[in-house]
This record gives C-alpha cells, sequence and structure tokens, in this order.
C-alpha cells in the first residue's frame, strides 16, 4: 500500500524522467492541487474552492467523495482505499490530504 500526501504549501520538484510509480504518484498530486474552474477546457475538474470558510468537519466530509472521484476519473492505474487528513496545522487553516491505495497492475 502506498501512502501520498498532499500538502498544498510545498513546492513539488516535478521529474520527467520517471518510474511507473512515480509518474502515477505525481499525477495524483497532480489531481490534489487543482481548483475547480482552473483547469483550461476541463472546467469541472478540480477540488471545491467554495469549501474554504466552511468548518473543517463538513470540508473533509464533503473533500473525501470528491478526491476519490478525481483520482478514480483521472488516474485509473491507482485504487484508493482511504483519503483522510493530517489535522495537526489546523491553527492556520491548513488542509492536508493523504490518499493511501494501491498501484494496479498493467
Amino acid at each position: 500500500m502506498i501512502e501520498i500526501k498532499y500538502d498544498s504549501s510545498n513546492t513539488r520538484d516535478y521529474k520527467f524522467k520517471k518510474s511507473r510509480d512515480e509518474e502515477i504518484i505525481q499525477n495524483i498530486e497532480n489531481i490534489l492541487s487543482r481548483i475547480k474552474g482552473n483547469v483550461p477546457l476541463s472546467r469541472e475538474k478540480g477540488l471545491e474552492a467554495s469549501l474554504i470558510d466552511e468548518p473543517l468537519d463538513y470540508v473533509q466530509v464533503y473533500m473525501t467523495g470528491i478526491v476519490m472521484d478525481e483520482i478514480e476519473r483521472d488516474e485509473p492505474r491507482f485504487k484508493v482505499e482511504e483519503v483522510s487528513y493530517d489535522n495537526s496545522n489546523q491553527e492556520i487553516g491548513k488542509l492536508i490530504i493523504k490518499v493511501k491505495g494501491a498501484i494496479l497492475d498493467e
């Protein structure tokens, strides 16, 4: 099982020559960084920015479904088993998404 931890405040180092597993993980990080309405020609893709001022518990429940749908649609080589959140930085309003799952065989 693989755990992917996405923190929007960290910069990412993109690789152009990568293994299949690294490519899938990078694709999932990209999926989690998209904001709905900001993807040209695919405005329906992305996470909901309108939830930014909602209570954290509500956001986490709502976002879990969105995260699973986005990954299932755009990265079918990965099977999501669990979506959780790191709540250690609640005081600064940062949402860290953790996705656990498996990379499917070709």
